[in-house]
């Protein structure tokens, strides 16, 4: 029997003028003698120790200024940004946006080297992004781009319920265009497949209507009998168990009720609106699809707030245990990389 070994988690800081130090302090200063793993920091350290000083954590960290000198225990990959340098929470600058940058880059280059089991983000800023020169449109993109170029897709969990999405950040007439069969296929086989790896045998499936009352038998639409139907064929002869099409409005209770694992949701917010009012400040992104694991925490920088320290680290510390439940329950095995 393999010895027992503790998953390398890899939480990048995000923009350093947002939430993003604040909450993984928070999240390490109540998770880290709680769980079985090594939390490594990408980021600032003279940021992250303001922050720290600030909140009066008791949290240390170990700093160091590479890969190669990853220890065990909570430590920081100090990769500041000289450039712009200048601190200022609530601000969006091209130095923000430099930062988080980096930080995503070196993160996804250990990950993708097996230098860490999973990466789990704080939020960036879009605009502060753009100001660094760097036109993506969010984690999700320079993920893609950074790992093996092919799409991903997103998984909102928010305690216990799951839903995975044909098209995201699009217009809802752009992700009608989308809605097509194989694609359809494609979202249920890598929900399928990422609901093994967290540890459920059986997978169920659930895909809504498109229109009320899923169509109502064509009389309020014919998407699902010309385009759903025909995708839950595809499931069933790929040995996919999902049912649908099912009325939009009770999907998501259903869910909750325990008769599914997760549902395809075929647009942004047919999902994304249930989820947030169960829970708001709890919610975690998992992006599909990739090399690597990714969570992520389901919000953005608050540069309104920032300057507050008031921030709840709750979706932080649910995208780090999930991070870790990905790892304990897909590689835990002797190719896999742990700290010793």
């Amino acid at each position: 029997m393999l010895e027992k070994r503790k998953p390398i988690i890899g939480l990048t800081m995000g923009d350093p003028n947002g939430i993003g130090p604040e909450i993984i302090v928070k999240a390490l200063t109540k998770l880290n003698s709680c769980l079985d793993w090594h939390p490594v920091i990408f980021g600032d350290a003279w940021v992250l120790e303001q922050v720290i000083n600030k909140l009066g954590s008791n949290l240390r960290l170990r700093v160091c200024e590479n890969l190669a000198e990853l220890t065990s225990g909570p430590c920081i990959v100090d990769l500041k940004v000289h450039s712009g340098r200048h601190w200022q929470l609530g601000q969006a600058s091209g130095w923000g946006g430099e930062s988080s940058f980096q930080f995503l880059k070196v993160a996804i280059e250990a990950a993708l080297t097996k230098q860490i089991d999973a990466i789990t983000t704080a939020p960036l800023s879009k605009t502060a992004l753009h100001m660094a020169g760097h036109h993506f449109p969010g984690h999700t993109e320079i993920l893609s781009a950074l790992s093996n170029g092919d799409p991903p897709f997103m998984m909102l969990t928010v305690e216990g319920l799951r839903a995975v999405h044909v098209s995201t950040h699009v217009s809802l007439r752009n992700a009608l265009e989308q809605l097509q069969p194989k694609r359809i296929l494609e979202v249920a086989q890598v929900t399928h497949d990422a609901l093994i790896r967290m540890g459920i045998e059986n997978p169920r499936l659930a895909l809504p209507g498109l229109n009320p009352h899923a169509g109502e038998e064509g009389l309020f639409g014919d998407e699902e009998v010309e385009i759903l139907l025909p995708a839950l064929n595809l499931m069933k002869d790929a040995g996919i168990n999902c049912i649908g099409p099912i009325s939009p409005d009770t999907v998501f209770l259903r869910h909750r009720q325990g008769e599914f694992d997760a549902v395809i949701a075929l647009y942004h917010d047919q999902s994304h609106i249930a989820l947030k009012l169960l829970g708001f400040e709890k919610g975690v992104n998992v992006t599909l699809g990739l090399p690597l694991i990714r969570t992520s925490v389901d919000h953005g920088t608050a540069f309104d707030r920032a300057a507050q320290f008031k921030a709840d680290s709750g979706s932080m510390e649910a995208a780090i245990e999930l991070a870790i439940s990905f790892v304990t329950n897909s590689y835990l095995n002797e190719n896999a990389p742990f700290l010793q």
